[in-house]
């Protein structure tokens, strides 16, 4: 579903913008692969397909069902929206939906009278075998991973296991109109999201991915993803690809098998927003780093997220602060620019020394490039923190006076980008607002003036 929000504003330092937000449905994608065979199945992105809703609404008039992809906020609304609509024209068509919030959430996302089924989880089998069901108009009784009603009752089946990536079939890219969903950005003319692994390890308490793949991950073996990059590449004059992952270098022999493989093909190929984490960079053999920059890993997504250990501790991040730093010169060392975020407003922290502490490392990343005249290899999102239910900060959140959400239609409603928690000080919450837009990606202003702002706001703090 489509977003406008402050945040997503044109980096201007670099070409890149600070959410990219033309993307790939690559969710929609993992599932229609699973039944294209079978099934006649039309995906419709709203970010890039003009007057979506009544596409849906012709889509769907001889369709055995309508399938949703949501995350928590924002989407909710327009799914919502879509959904009545479709539910007034075509009252008997089941509707199912799948994502991070109905993972998370499923009784409260079946109490909506919209919605009839939901995919919990990695939703490749589940989604296969509910389109099964519906074909033959029989019960989602026994379906693993999936949450429906029946007879007025919620039932959740029991969870389904984790799969492993290789056994399904590649994304079909040829579903979509791959033209309309390519983006310059940065080190490229033609780039385009892919995604190499599915799930997460760590157990991050402000997360939802922790609760969407229980801690599991899996990954494609190195040999399918260079031939599946060179394919894509050569096919559609892609020379940047946006890498999806939720942690690249959790296996660091796969990323030397992996950056070996793509030397060896010469694509010429860029590799962004490559997620990695602090304490895994800040270790890393100067082996590894070379080998994948020389494959061409450009560029490194860190979610740093604070400057307070206190802050980093309850979150369970498993990370030290000197962690940013150390993640950061590695980067440098080996040309790689580094894309990173951080966020303020844990609750049970010192919410003062939280906000000092986390600008403070802000501004020491941006001192490492800005002493160096690079700048625009650099890009910070600084943002609040999201109380995502489910997780364990959000029943934090509620010890410390945060209102739960009762709805579907109330998170739809939700402030995703800039949540002002109830044990944020107005004065604090109007100072990180004033220090975001000042940033140097936000403000286009040089080294030397972030740093005459940035003591005058740290003076004010």
């Amino acid at each position: 579903m489509p977003v406008k929000h402050q945040v997503a504003i044109h980096n201007k330092k670099t070409t890149s913008l600070q959410v990219p937000l033309i993307n790939v449905p690559l969710s929609l994608l993992a599932l229609a692969r699973m039944v294209r065979q079978d099934f006649n199945v039309r995906i419709i992105n709203a970010v890039t397909d003009i007057d979506y809703t009544q596409q849906i609404l012709g889509a769907c008039q001889d369709a055995l069902c309508l399938a949703i992809s949501s995350m928590t906020c924002y989407q909710i609304r327009d799914g919502l929206n879509v959904c009545a609509a479709v539910k007034e024209q075509y009252p008997d068509l089941p509707i199912i939906w799948g994502g991070y919030h109905p993972s998370t959430q499923p009784e409260q996302t079946l109490e909506s009278p919209l919605i009839d089924i939901v995919v919990r989880g990695q939703g490749e089998l589940t989604f296969r075998d509910v389109i099964q069901r519906i074909h033959e108009n029989s019960s989602m009784e026994g379906v693993p991973g999936v949450s429906y009603k029946q007879e007025g009752q919620i039932i959740n089946n029991p969870d389904r296991e984790f799969t492993d990536l290789n056994e399904f079939p590649p994304i079909p890219y040829d579903m979509i109109n791959v033209e309309t969903h390519v983006k310059d950005y940065k080190f490229g003319k033609r780039c385009l999201d892919y995604y190499i692994s599915q799930g997460c390890a760590a157990g991050c308490d402000f997360c939802s991915e922790p609760i969407f793949c229980h801690r599991r991950w899996t990954g494609l073996v190195p040999e399918t993803v260079a031939s599946e990059l060179e394919h894509l590449s050569k096919t559609y004059n892609i020379d940047t690809f946006m890498i999806r992952d939720s942690d690249f270098f959790l296996n660091v022999g796969r990323v030397k098998e992996l950056s070996q493989l793509l030397i060896d093909k010469d694509l010429n190929i860029r590799l962004t927003s490559v997620n990695g984490r602090m304490e895994q960079l800040a270790r890393i053999d100067d082996e590894v780093l070379a080998l994948a920059r020389k494959a061409g890993v450009r560029e490194v997504f860190i979610g740093a997220e604070s400057g307070s250990q206190e802050a980093l501790d309850a979150m369970n991040k498993g990370a030290k602060v000197e962690h940013i730093e150390l993640s950061t010169r590695k980067c440098i060392k080996h040309d790689i620019d580094v894309r990173s975020s951080f966020m303020v407003g844990i609750p049970g922290v010192d919410t003062k020394y939280e906000i000092k502490s986390t600008m403070e490392a802000i501004h020491n990343m941006i001192s490492v490039y800005g002493e160096q005249g690079r700048l625009e290899h650099m890009d910070i999102l600084f943002s609040f923190f999201v109380p995502y239910p489910g997780t364990k900060l959000y029943e934090v959140g509620l010890e410390h006076g945060m209102q739960p959400l009762a709805t579907l239609g109330d998170w739809g409603d939700f402030d995703q980008f800039d949540f002002k928690a109830s044990w944020m000080p107005q004065e604090y919450y109007d100072l990180v607002l004033e220090f975001r837009a000042g940033m140097p990606w936000n403000s286009g202003c040089e080294f030397d003036e972030w740093c005459e702002f940035y003591e005058e706001v740290k003076e004010r703090l």
